[in-house]
């Protein structure tokens, strides 16, 4: 039996690879059409004003930084001779595509195509709930690299987190998160000399990727942040107003979008947490923290902040779902 190291390359997987991928492919145009339909900025002129603003370093601070976000259109712009606003579409279908086929096989760790398929559906039908009227189109791509990042951490591949951390850090900076993940996975045991040889590991590992980071933010500070960046106190204005509402009004009660865009699985990822596999286990104490920082500094109705935890929380329920996959969780093979 192959290794599950190469799972897009090895024989077993082509057929599985096309079969899946098609249907992906389709699901990832349908979740393009839901979120250019709700974006009308898209073609009335602001994504094109935005991107040449981005390219001229004038535009905000914590979008300027997002550096992938806009160089990848510009690219795709020169090489493909099409506009703007089809270097974006061409953008967003591709990461969104990419990230659905690779949570396909992140899955197969665990469980069989089946399965494995539910989770990618259940995904990318949750999806539209976080589009809105605006352009924050480092989120395709920060779906892609949060899953594949955690997907090194998974299978101890730490030159390939590195690089992975370091070019998803210099598209969204809510991929920096992920050293804890890598400290919590790789701890062991209470030990001082473990302990601090782990620190230095997991500092040593992210430290290039902070510093790129954290040298375009220097940059780019003395330009205004786009919407500001405490929102504390509206978020909390905003969940109490809206606890209020009926059920019949829930569709727009946007504060609320937190607790839907799981649902049942925010509940199923914690119950008989004991018998998920360990890299779940510790791997999802990040869930807290990654909520905490977002509550803090960006605008929680925005929900499409909460989905690279897509990549733990809809595992950890599909083996709540599903419990005869609990007792054979073992992470060092694949299930067939």
């Amino acid at each position: 039996m192959k290794k599950f190291r190469n799972p897009l390359l090895g024989k077993p997987y082509l057929s599985e690879t096309l079969r899946f991928g098609g249907v992906y492919f389709f699901l990832a145009l349908i979740n393009l059409r839901v979120k250019l339909y709700l974006t009308p900025v898209w073609f009335d002129g602001k994504l094109e004003m935005n991107h040449q603003l981005l390219l001229a370093f004038q535009y905000t601070n914590n979008e300027q930084s997002r550096l992938l976000q806009f160089y990848i259109p510009e690219m795709f712009r020169n090489l493909f001779e099409i506009s703007i606003p089809n270097a974006y579409i061409l953008q967003r279908w591709l990461f969104v595509f990419l990230a659905l086929l690779c949570f396909h096989f992140y899955l197969r760790k665990w469980f069989d195509a089946k399965l494995a398929f539910a989770g990618v559906l259940f995904l990318a039908s949750i999806m539209p709930l976080s589009y809105f009227n605006h352009l924050q189109e480092s989120a395709p791509m920060l779906l892609l690299t949060f899953l594949l990042a955690l997907w090194a951490i998974r299978e101890q591949k730490t030159l390939w987190y590195m690089v992975i951390l370091f070019v998803g850090g210099i598209n969204n900076e809510s991929i920096l998160a992920l050293p804890f993940v890598y400290f919590c996975v790789n701890y062991k045991r209470f030990e001082f000399q473990h302990i601090f040889r782990l620190l230095s590991r997991t500092l040593g590992t992210c430290l290039p990727a902070y510093l790129a980071a954290g040298a375009i933010r220097y940059v780019t500070r003395d330009r205004p942040h786009l919407g500001g960046a405490w929102h504390l106190p509206d978020n909390i204005e905003g969940l109490l107003e809206q606890l209020s509402f009926t059920p019949l009004e829930y569709w727009k009660a946007e504060y609320l979008y937190i607790f839907f865009i799981f649902g049942a699985f925010w509940v199923y990822a914690v119950l008989k947490y004991s018998r998920k596999p360990p890299f779940l286990q510790r791997a999802a104490l990040v869930t807290p923290i990654f909520i905490l920082i977002h509550f803090l500094t960006g605008i929680t109705k925005e929900v499409r902040q909460m989905l690279p935890l897509s990549f733990l929380i809809i595992p950890m329920a599909l083996f709540y779902l599903f419990p005869a996959n609990s007792g054979s969780a073992n992470e060092n093979k694949l299930v067939h």
